[in-house]
């Protein structure tokens, strides 16, 4: 599909009009327009949080912040507040009267957004249909989240993701100005020149909440385990027990888009992701009944990286007794003082503390990074924990 043959890429997006991360998305397709020849299709759909169990106002604050995150990153318009039930619905009715491209699609945000209309329309019959017509079509393509796009098959959710779309499409031949193929990488860690001497001040370590069967997980304890050590903080790990031995139960299209996108994500950061023995159950049971015995040795990083290594790069199963005596003497860990420590040291005691710390901070999944008194969620947020840790040693 060369650009010579007049070809021209085509990219559904999927937008919910109250969706924090689906306004911050329109106004980067906004400026991506103008970098690459390219045709988007726009859909509404109503706001969906699939399989996410936690109190609205919760998610809705980490959305607005979030979000902004993303604003303050490129420059984009900052929110507050959700739109009122009458501004949402006014906006519903005027997309489906009048949006026909990404620059009227702007328009509507801003307004519904701002809450500045001129009159207000009341909910209509035909716009909910509309709406639940769109969210159908995005579940029959095997997707669930608004904020996303779909290109040659491959979806992306969110800003945080179109700096693949930019390079593909630059790789395509599509981009208008070669200068410019790729603006959306504000989550690439700079490790700065200059702060990673010897420090004259101690630094507070960087806490990581984590989940052994956390694809992202494992991509955000290798990046933020190269950070560590490039700027000399010490890192804390707190893992706790993955959504499912929650009871909280993950869809099977998400899971399809989470291991899609993660090992997306490690190819981009080039770290080695080839296989996925699901440690669920008694893989998790048993790494944890020796991490304390791990982290009171001092060798926490090392225990966790082994496991990591095991599940998600050398297809070893972790719920299996030699296995895990074999990763103890990689790592000269005394397998059976470590089980005997865990008997005195519940597992299950901790890992619910460290959920409860996590639920403290507003969030309910991982990977979690908390520096001072900062803390994000998502491994696509260490970049604004490496600007805290160079602030701390600028400041200090």
């Amino acid at each position: 599909m060369p650009k010579r043959f007049g070809y021209q890429p085509v990219i559904e997006v999927y937008l919910a009009l109250n969706d924090p991360h689906s306004y911050m998305l329109i106004q980067a397709l906004a400026e991506l327009e103008q970098r690459f020849t390219i045709k988007f299709c726009l859909f509404l759909v109503y706001e969906s949080r699939v399989s996410v169990s936690v109190e609205p106002k919760i998610w809705r604050q980490w959305a607005i912040n979030d979000a902004n995150v993303i604003a303050q990153q490129y420059g984009f318009t900052t929110i507050n507040v959700i739109p009122s039930a009458n501004a949402l619905f006014t906006g519903q009715q005027l997309w489906q009267m009048e949006c026909k491209d990404i620059k009227s699609a702007v328009n509507v945000f801003h307004q519904t957004w701002k809450n500045n209309f001129e009159r207000y329309y009341n909910v209509s019959t035909p716009v909910i249909n509309f709406q639940i017509k769109n969210q159908q079509r995005l579940y029959a393509k095997g997707h669930y989240s608004p904020a996303s796009l779909c290109f040659l098959g491959e979806w992306f959710v969110g800003v945080d993701r179109l700096s693949h779309i930019e390079t593909k499409l630059a790789a395509l031949g599509f981009s208008k100005n070669i200068a410019s193929n790729r603006r959306y990488n504000a989550n690439m860690l700079i490790f700065k020149q200059g702060e990673n001497q010897q420090r004259k001040t101690n630094s507070p370590p960087i806490e990581m909440f984590l989940s052994l069967r956390s694809p992202y997980s494992f991509i955000g304890f290798y990046k933020i385990k190269k950070l560590c050590e490039y700027y000399q903080v010490p890192l804390v790990l707190k893992p706790i027990l993955p959504l499912v031995m929650r009871n909280v139960p993950v869809p099977k299209r998400k899971k399809k888009y989470i291991y899609t996108d993660a090992h997306r994500e490690a190819v981009d950061g080039g770290i080695p992701y080839c296989s996925f023995v699901d440690p669920i159950g008694q893989g998790v049971i048993k790494c944890f009944q020796l991490f304390a015995y791990a982290q009171a040795q001092g060798k926490s990083l090392a225990f966790i990286q082994a496991v990591f290594d095991a599940i998600y790069i050398n297809n070893i199963d972790v719920a299996i007794t030699n296995n895990l005596i074999n990763l103890c003497k990689a790592i000269e860990l005394d397998y059976q003082a470590a089980l005997e420590y865990g008997l005195a040291n519940d597992w299950q005691q901790w890992s619910d503390e460290n959920q409860m710390a996590l639920d403290k901070l507003g969030f309910w999944g991982v990977p979690c990074f908390r520096y001072g008194d900062v803390a994000y969620w998502g491994q696509d947020r260490l970049a604004e924990i490496e600007k805290a840790v160079i602030a701390h040693f600028t400041e200090n």
